[in-house]
């Protein structure tokens, strides 16, 4: 197993979903690009955050390891969202729905609320270069990130350092309880247009929807 698939717990079947996926013209990769970049791009008003706290505040995460075959993506949102992308289409999502999860996640906002100033503004919201692990802070008035090696994490910041391993615990609870849904599943409903669209602020990060942008 390698280490990519040791952070994300849901089990698949490759042949399957890229069978699927060819025959539609989209590749997973593809799908996972789109909904990492709408997370990324977010806003509080789309996902009924506007009384959300104080307005310099983080109220969403992205925590993304670079390894050599793919990157995952841990979201955790400030409404309860919790999600593991990985770059090659593997993932899960709706793992917040889970309370154990749900929780988890909330401890990690609350870690970050003392290390998103350590982070500074960026329009770069592309993958970071393997062996490396970059934290994205969502806040009101902008999108901040820092970035650390792999290698260098146990000697980097402490708070960074915290942050890191709260994000590990949010993986591990979804592994523990088995949270959410398969991503591999939710692109293969999304392709065979099976899947309802979605209006309102659950709608931002829908798979289906993904895939209909991508579609138009």
């Amino acid at each position: 197993m390698t280490a990519v698939e040791s952070e994300c717990p849901s089990n698949r079947d490759d042949s399957t979903t890229h069978s699927s996926i060819n025959s539609a013209g989209l590749h997973p990769s593809e799908i996972v690009a789109a909904l990492r970049a709408r997370v990324l791009t977010l806003t509080p008003a789309d996902i009924n955050l506007e009384s959300f706290s104080t307005a310099t505040c983080a109220w969403g995460v992205v925590i993304e390891t670079a390894h050599p075959d793919a990157v995952a993506s841990l979201v955790v949102l400030a409404d309860g969202s919790v999600s593991l992308y990985v770059s090659d289409g593997n993932g899960c999502v709706g793992c917040g729905a889970h309370r154990d999860v749900r929780f988890a996640g909330a401890e990690l906002l609350e870690v970050a609320q003392r290390s998103f100033t350590l982070a500074v503004r960026t329009d770069d919201i592309g993958y970071p270069p393997p062996g490396n692990i970059r934290f994205y802070f969502l806040c009101f008035d902008e999108l901040r990130s820092v970035q650390v090696r792999i290698e260098d994490l146990n000697s980097t910041d402490a708070q960074l350092c915290a942050l890191y391993f709260a994000g590990q615990r949010v993986i591990n609870s979804i592994e523990r309880v088995g949270a959410g849904q398969s991503l591999e599943h939710e692109i293969r409903l999304a392709l065979s247009s099976s899947a309802p669209i979605l209006k309102g602020s659950t709608a931002c990060l829908s798979v289906g929807n993904a895939v209909r942008r991508l579609r138009t």
